[in-house]
């Protein structure tokens, strides 16, 4: 998809491909016909079918899963008909997807009814039924409006069904954002509607807070085959949250560029607040306007004269009072062929307001690498990087059970000369001795990838390399990739072997060298289309062997 309108078809080929497509469009949406001829349509679609096990959650069993995936992209540029320099453009981009999975099973094992989807009735009394799980999925992953350089480049709007990418991450809403760009290099975001969450039509929770398990019950509250609220305490009610945001970002300097970006999200409707009933029998719940989400970041890099670039950002979640990330980055360029760099990033997660999670104890995850890439050749390309991570508990788990003996010790007014960390306990003076420290404990594992990469007209060959390696464990292996694009790429063949080993010191059962490959063709019958198919093979001697086939189709017109 393109972000920018008004690029336009070069060729009357192209044209005439969504003449019948423009013109219904300019029609419907009143461009007139002499303007029509510069509107320029694209529509796009992508299929992506999949067949794979996995193992399932009891006794291992291997279940076979049947996925199929479908976009459907609609975007006309340059509405307004002949687009003159500088003055304004209106668009409309429409994207579908249909996430289905025919391997959802809605019949039980004993030909009961009742399944993952289908509550079943008093007979299965759920025994399977996950709330939420829909087995075709459709959701409007964009649709707006979308309007540039009004007001003689000064204003610019979208409405609708959006996303924004910057330090906060990944975000949709419905609703409007407005744009206000002034000739010193500074422009201006406001925007507001409702976010997009799981269980509102054509929407995913994808884009929602972490922490809450929430979506549509349409299907509760009644006897017979529809489970009960009680039945779920913890599957939220779905319910609208009103969202709004501003932002200020440099634009136009070549030299640097920088963001300032503020949000806050609301939840609304009623939550349960507990897991298990009152006595009484009866739950507790929040209702009415409360805080979702609330955060500011910013985030910029400068170019120095064209030999480095300096960059870094930070995203504050307002509500918990913490950091979520935050990162630094520098890259200095040694003439045409060298690259050196070395980064600093730091992430915590955080969750919804509503959600338990927000009151547990969590920390932090701080990684520092450094990287050198070199183009050898114009040919062969060679790539390296090292550092490490480190994580880091709140309270040391070493001295947990001894604290937990201490305060047994205490209930109990008697001494207690077995706790875990020579901890001893005085009755007389109600003093603890020797115990351990409750401040932290910190683990750190060593990072390493090296990769190297030749390329010819028609091919190439790569191989990467990782390790990862720690007191919780130790991960390492590597793949190798090739690629040949046959009769001016019309066909392609290519193919991937990989070979990994893993070791995990707390479950040494669980430790294995894993081996797999993958075979692909290629077709491309037209410039509008292209086929993929892939085979994939994975074998250990945890899930045994396991296969998946992966067919893609993409076809567009008008682009």
């Amino acid at each position: 998809m393109r972000e920018r309108p008004g690029l336009r078809a070069s060729s009357a080929r192209r044209r005439a491909v969504g003449r019948s497509l423009i013109g219904a469009a300019s029609f419907a949406l009143g461009t007139g016909g002499g303007e029509a001829r510069s509107t320029e349509l694209e529509v796009d679609a992508r299929t992506a079918a999949q067949a794979y096990q996995v193992t399932g959650p009891s006794n291992g069993a291997v279940l076979d899963r049947r996925r199929l995936t479908q976009t459907l992209g609609l975007s006309a540029y340059d509405l307004q008909g002949e687009r003159r320099v500088g003055g304004p453009s209106y668009s409309v981009v429409l994207r579908l997807r249909l996430d289905a999975d025919f391997g959802v099973n809605d019949r039980l094992p004993s030909n009961q009814s009742g399944g993952e989807t289908n509550y079943g009735g008093p007979a299965a009394a759920g025994a399977r039924y996950v709330p939420g799980l829909r087995a075709a999925p459709v959701d409007l992953v964009h649709g707006y409006v979308e309007g540039r350089d009004l007001a003689r480049g000064w204003l610019g709007f979208r409405l609708g069904r959006q996303y924004t990418t910057n330090v906060l991450g990944w975000w949709s809403f419905d609703g409007g954002l407005v744009r206000l760009t002034t000739p010193a290099h500074v422009r201006a975001e406001l925007y507001g509607g409702l976010e997009q969450r799981g269980g509102l039509p054509l929407s995913t929770s994808r884009y929602e807070a972490q922490g809450v398990w929430r979506g549509s019950h349409a299907d509760f509250g009644v006897s017979g085959d529809s489970p009960r609220l009680t039945d779920y305490p913890s599957y939220q009610y779905a319910a609208p949250a009103p969202a709004f945001g501003a932002a200020l970002e440099t634009v136009g300097l070549g030299f640097a560029h920088g963001r300032l970006d503020y949000r806050r999200v609301y939840n609304t409707g009623v939550s349960i607040t507990q897991q298990f009933p009152d006595p009484a029998g009866g739950y507790r719940a929040v209702d009415g306007l409360r805080i979702s989400s609330e955060k500011v970041g910013m985030a910029g890099d400068v170019t120095v004269a064209g030999w480095a670039n300096v960059r870094g950002g930070l995203a504050w979640d307002l509500h918990a009072a913490r950091a979520g990330s935050a990162f630094g980055a520098v890259e200095g360029y040694v003439g045409r062929r060298l690259t050196l760099g070395a980064e600093v990033d730091y992430f915590a997660p955080t969750f919804d307001a509503d959600s338990i999670w927000s009151w547990f104890t969590h920390a932090g995850v701080l990684s520092a690498t450094g990287r050198v890439a070199a183009r050898i050749t114009s040919a062969i390309d060679v790539a390296a990087s090292g550092g490490a991570r480190q994580w880091r508990t709140e309270g040391d788990p070493a001295s947990f059970a001894a604290s937990e003996c201490e305060a047994a010790a205490r209930e109990r007014r008697a001494a207690s000369a077995d706790c875990a960390g020579g901890a001893t306990f005085d009755p007389s003076t109600g003093a603890v001795r020797n115990a351990a420290s409750g401040g932290g404990a910190t683990t750190t594992d060593a990072l390493a990838n090296a990769s190297v990469r030749y390329l010819w007209p028609s091919g190439l060959v790569s191989l990467r390399g990782m390790m990862q390696s720690g007191e919780r464990g130790r991960r390492v292996g590597g793949d190798l990739h090739g690629e040949k694009r046959l009769s001016g790429g019309r066909y392609t063949l290519g193919a991937r072997s990989s070979l990994y080993d893993w070791e995990d010191p707390q479950r040494p059962d669980r430790s294995a060298t894993s081996f797999g490959y993958v075979l692909g063709f290629g077709f491309r019958p037209a410039t509008s289309a292209d086929l993929r198919l892939e085979w994939e093979h994975d074998m250990n001697r945890l899930v045994g062997q396991r296969f998946r086939v992966v067919a893609l189709l993409n076809v567009w017109v008008g682009r």
